[in-house]
């Protein structure tokens, strides 16, 4: 199995195809096998990389270590591979590793897509909608409001995957994806705007982790940032509505390619 041993931890990945470097970011409730729909289409025009985070998947490593290491993993990964500088599309938690990486390693990013996360973009106006959502959901399981409400019933096979790939996932050290500290105040707008590149965020429209209403106002925290909204989709707007999502996301990418964005 393809494995980097890196951070003290050994990292799953997969790489399909050929030409510039996409790398895929999954969300809490995937692992690399959730991009399966993309890994397809994308294929022939990129060199895809998919990886499990550590403690997700096939991944193992210390999580005692926190969160922070979505990005130091991710920036490690990288340089195991001789990927200098890739196309970055990261869902939901992969946001975090994200922000790592625009830290610690800039140069690396040729364009941002970001999926059902703010990617720390955040205001007074998004830390009150988080708030809420927060209250409003008590101590229900982000799993369950990772879907569309009839997404199940309408695509049955296809929901049944999903939650067949997320029970793939070990158990994870409770509070290690919560709230920043009380007080906190820092915002990644300002750095993901310095980045110089592409960026799209891309948000279903019955996501109810992060709706619409909180991806696009961090979209326009961030200068040149551009947006979309999947109809009819959820939290996994790209699993749901793959069609849409990759021809939206493969028409941003060559976009970029041609200097276009």
């Amino acid at each position: 199995m393809p494995y980097a041993r890196v951070n003290g931890a050994h990292i799953y990945y997969r790489q399909h195809g050929s030409g510039p470097d996409l790398v895929f970011i999954h969300g809490a409730g995937g692992n690399h096998l959730a991009w399966w729909q993309q890994v397809a289409a994308f294929t022939p025009r990129y060199r895809v990389t998919t990886y499990d985070a550590r403690g997700w998947g096939l991944s193992r490593g210390d999580m005692a270590v926190g969160r922070t290491t979505l990005g130091t993993d991710l920036l490690a990964l990288l340089q195991h591979l001789g990927i200098e500088r890739a196309h970055i599309v990261a869902q939901s938690m992969g946001g975090r590793a994200v922000a790592g990486l625009a830290r610690l390693a800039p140069e690396r990013i040729a364009s941002l897509v970001l999926c059902g996360t703010t990617a720390g973009a955040t205001n007074d106006r998004i830390r009150a909608m988080q708030q809420e959502l927060r209250e409003d959901r008590g101590g229900a399981s982000l799993r369950e409001q990772a879907l569309a409400p009839g997404f199940e019933a309408e695509e049955p096979a296809l929901a049944l995957l999903y939650r067949q790939i997320n029970a793939l996932n070990p158990p994870r050290p409770r509070g290690l994806l919560g709230p920043p500290p009380p007080g906190y105040r820092g915002s990644m707008h300002e750095l993901l705007s310095s980045l110089g590149v592409p960026i799209l965020y891309v948000v279903g429209e019955h996501d109810a982790i992060t709706p619409p209403e909180m991806i696009l106002e961090a979209a326009s925290l961030v200068s040149g940032a551009r947006e979309h909204v999947i109809a009819g989709a959820g939290h996994s707007c790209y699993f749901e509505r793959a069609a849409e999502w990759n021809a939206v996301v493969g028409e941003f990418l060559e976009a970029v390619q041609r200097g276009n964005c």
